[in-house]
């Protein structure tokens, strides 16, 4: 058989295969989702493709570039390459075309640590929202966690290390998972003409067609209000981590509190059934691909990863809420010092959560939600009463920071 064709890692057990397979059984769920058809979408406003996508209650029909590329891909082993889709502190991340598999590479040798971290936490938080998924309807995505590769991992690098572009480590560590795919063009072409300035506005085609705004992916910020959304530095905009406010969101009409509730859920299972402090997460908006048929899972089990691969639609696309980037998430104890870690990183993060800060109707409603949400799933996985000390001392930390502000 062509070495191509058996693109897997003795050293790991991982293989396209089983990401294909995995694939296919998320696409059943998708499958669900309501249908938002070209026609609608020709004759849609933006603001009403961004209300309707962006509430993850429907899938969508694109004819990208990159959606067109994914379909080429996904029986052709020759173009299934992996390609670089971003790149934060810690790793770079490399899509494999056509398929759902994406590889993080450290940044240096200095990383590898943060990335096995990365690793390790997010294993552990995958196992946390596995083990509740008996008790409770999860509301939030995670991506499947495939392998970790090591400069001695033979049989990896040797089926992969060609795909990479010249300018990557290939034959470094790697951590391999399911990728979290951008979001459609209908919608990327929405945030522009809805919320991006009018000097982008103005060179809309030239602006989608970067490789970091064909990229994108949302940052939910429920906790923030953008007050200057027309004065941004332009020289800098792109969508890639594009960041929603809930101002924006409230002018989508958005269900922001449907967006705190998972955020809230969320949280308390990685307190309080992963042990994880949460540090540096990220709740984004990404999408994920749809089949183009409905094979059964009997069908699924007897195809091989080329065969199964032409059932893939990457053309229609449904948005959901993912979360991602836990190497800087780290493992607390139930004592005085971990509730001032897990209140830290909570404070220090990035805007996502509600902020008891904030003194409007509409965002007091919002931490309402939130706080009553986090406690009662709270309630379902431990009987310890730190959830409440939590919560008391972030509404604490809110009204010292909003007293400050008064002198």
């Amino acid at each position: 058989m062509d070495r191509r064709k058996q693109v897997r890692s003795e050293d790991s057990g991982y293989s396209i295969t089983e990401s294909i397979k995995d694939l296919a059984l998320t696409g059943f769920q998708l499958a669900k989702d309501t249908f938002f058809s070209p026609e609608e979408i020709a004759a849609a406003k933006p603001e009403e493709i961004l209300s309707r996508m962006l509430s993850t209650k429907s899938y969508i029909s694109t004819t990208s570039s990159l959606a067109e590329l994914n379909n080429a891909a996904r029986g052709n082993p020759s173009q299934q390459q992996f390609l670089e889709i971003g790149k934060g502190q810690c790793g770079t991340v490399y899509a494999i075309v056509g398929t759902d598999t994406v590889a993080k590479l450290p940044n240096s040798l200095v990383k590898v640590p943060q990335l096995l971290a990365d690793f390790k936490m997010h294993a552990s938080v995958k196992e946390a929202m596995e083990d509740v998924e008996n008790l409770m309807k999860l509301e939030i995505h995670i991506p499947k966690l495939y392998s970790w590769e090591t400069p001695k991992s033979k049989s990896f690098w040797t089926n992969n290390s060609l795909r990479f572009p010249q300018t990557a480590d290939a034959q470094n560590f790697a951590m391999i998972s399911s990728r979290v795919f951008p979001l459609p063009l209908p919608v990327r072409e929405a945030i522009v003409d809805v919320l991006c300035p009018p000097s982008i506005q103005k060179h809309k085609s030239e602006f989608l067609a970067k490789p970091e705004n064909i990229n994108c992916l949302i940052r939910v910020y429920l906790g923030r209000r953008m007050m200057n959304k027309n004065n941004p530095n332009v020289k800098n905009f792109k969508l890639r981590n594009f960041p929603l406010h809930v101002n924006e969101m409230e002018d989508l009409k958005l269900d922001t509190c449907a967006f705190a509730h998972v955020m809230a859920q969320t949280l308390a299972i990685l307190h309080w059934k992963a042990g994880v402090d949460g540090n540096d997460i990220e709740f984004i908006l990404g999408s994920s691909p749809l089949l183009s048929q409905m094979p059964r899972s009997d069908e699924i089990t007897e195809e091989d990863e080329w065969s199964l691969g032409d059932r893939f639609d990457f053309s229609r696309r449904s948005i959901s809420m993912w979360l991602i980037d836990f190497n800087m998430c780290a493992k607390f104890e139930e004592n005085p010092a971990g509730l001032k870690q897990i209140v830290d990183a909570f404070t220090w993060n990035d805007p996502y959560y509600p902020s008891p800060e904030l003194t409007t109707a509409k965002d007091k409603k919002l931490w309402s939600e939130f706080r009553k949400r986090y406690l009662e799933v709270s309630r379902v996985l431990t009987t310890s009463a730190m959830p409440g000390r939590f919560i008391a001392e972030i509404e604490s930390r809110g009204r010292k920071a909003n007293v400050g502000e008064l002198f």
